[in-house]
Formats: C-alpha cells, sequence, structure tokens
C-alpha cells in the first residue's frame, strides 16, 4: 500500500512534466504561400507581410509559437480540428464566424477582378461581368464570395494557374486579391494582364481554433489593437508595397 501511495504523487509529477513540456511548443501557426502576405523566403523561412505581422504580435506577447506553410485546405482544416493552432491571412466572413476564434484584423485586402487582353470591357460594378467566365482557386475567400452569388467561377488548384488561363482566353476575368495579384503578374512577367475593378474589401485575421482560451484570444487582440494604434503595422505593410 505505502508503494502504492508513493506512486501516485510521482505519476502526478510525471504528467506534470510531460503536460509542460507539450505547451513548451507554443501556438502552432499554420499558413499558406500567399505573397506579399505569407511566404517562403529564400533562407527557407516563412516570411510575408501577416507573418512579419503575426511574428511581432506573439514576440510582444511573449508566448511561444511555430510557423507552418502548406496547402491552404490542409491549413485551415487543421486549425479547425486541432487544439492550440492558428491559421492566417485568413479572410472573416459569415460562414466561417463560428468555427474559429478571431484575433485582428492583420490588414485589408481589397479584392480585384483582372482583365486579359482578350477580356470583355467590364462596366462599373461586379454585376456587369455576370454572365463571363471568372477564374479563381479552390478554398480561397474571393472565389467563395462569387459562387455564393451565383457567378461562374471556374476553378484552379493554385492562383497562379489562372494567370495563363487569363492570357490565353480560357477565363474572362480572374478574381484574386489586389497584393497577391500585383505580385503574381510581376513574377510571371505577363503586364497585359490589369487589374479592371475593385469590388469588396476583406480583412485579413489570424483564425484559431475554437478551442483557444477567451484569455489567450483577448490577450493577443489587446497587443493587436496596440500595434496598429502605435503603428506598427503600417511599417511593417509598406516594407512590402515600396517600389
Amino acid at each position: 500500500m505505502k508503494t502504492a501511495w508513493l506512486r501516485r504523487p510521482m505519476l502526478a509529477l510525471l504528467l506534470g512534466l510531460l503536460s509542460g513540456t507539450a505547451g513548451a511548443a507554443g501556438v502552432r501557426l499554420l499558413t499558406e504561400s500567399y505573397p506579399p502576405f505569407n511566404m517562403m523566403l529564400e533562407n527557407g523561412q516563412v516570411g510575408g507581410m501577416s507573418t512579419d505581422i503575426v511574428r511581432e504580435l506573439f514576440r510582444r506577447a511573449g508566448m511561444d509559437y511555430t510557423v507552418e506553410l502548406m496547402p491552404w485546405i490542409r491549413a485551415f482544416n487543421t486549425a479547425v480540428l486541432e487544439n492550440n493552432t492558428c491559421v492566417y491571412s485568413t479572410t472573416r466572413s459569415d460562414n466561417r464566424e463560428h468555427q474559429f476564434k478571431w484575433i485582428g484584423p492583420l490588414l485589408a485586402n481589397p479584392w480585384v477582378l483582372y482583365a486579359g487582353p482578350s477580356s470583355p470591357r467590364p462596366g462599373l460594378d461586379l454585376e456587369s461581368v455576370r454572365r463571363y467566365r471568372i477564374g479563381g482557386y479552390n478554398g480561397d475567400a474571393v472565389a467563395q464570395y462569387l459562387i455564393a452569388r451565383g457567378f461562374n467561377v471556374e476553378l484552379t488548384p493554385t492562383d497562379d494557374l489562372n494567370l495563363r488561363k487569363l492570357e490565353a482566353g480560357r477565363i474572362d476575368y480572374w478574381a484574386t486579391g489586389k497584393y497577391l495579384g500585383n505580385y503574381l503578374v510581376k513574377q510571371a512577367n505577363l503586364p497585359q494582364l490589369k487589374p479592371a475593378m475593385v469590388f469588396y474589401t476583406a480583412f485579413m485575421y489570424l483564425a484559431c481554433n475554437p478551442g483557444m482560451p477567451n484569455q489567450t484570444i483577448n490577450r493577443l487582440n489587446g497587443v493587436m489593437q496596440e500595434m496598429q494604434q502605435d503603428g506598427s503595422v503600417a511599417r511593417i505593410t509598406q516594407n512590402y508595397l515600396a517600389p
């Protein structure tokens, strides 16, 4: 009996140590390749506007974290299912609202229709392109927004595939984020693809698993607000948008 009694506190201590070790890894932050917001740099590190903001956020909050880059659908679903996990840069929308606890916004992200050499000239609003073929990519909030409103959206696995489709006239327009579109057009050296219309401005967040403690969410939102107010977010953004 004495031996069994001694084992109980030892077991509790061991479990406590194991629990502490698991927590030491910090919050798992997941993202996709979505330049200039999130991307893999030449040094093998994940960078970009949103990533720099999130790193500074966790530094100021004094919280440990890891950052991983993976396909968007996998990153999104992992954050929905796994505790202590967040995904960024995530557009906050009605159908996603109850899937996460939200920190931010990190940045504004205007949504744009790009036109190619053979694209029809659009009217003044989104309704004017309803009968045309619009390129988007799987799981993206821009594509989901248009599909929910009955537009004819052709989906690709990744957004960069839409550039060649638009250039070749296989789609009439390409719907994407303003900054991502600008980045991809420059990378592909396709100046003939030009923004034709800004049709919506979304806000990008750090979206965390619903099991994340409210205390943690409130703490990070408080630090995020401080970063907005002291100009830190504007300075980080300017580093990527300056010519």
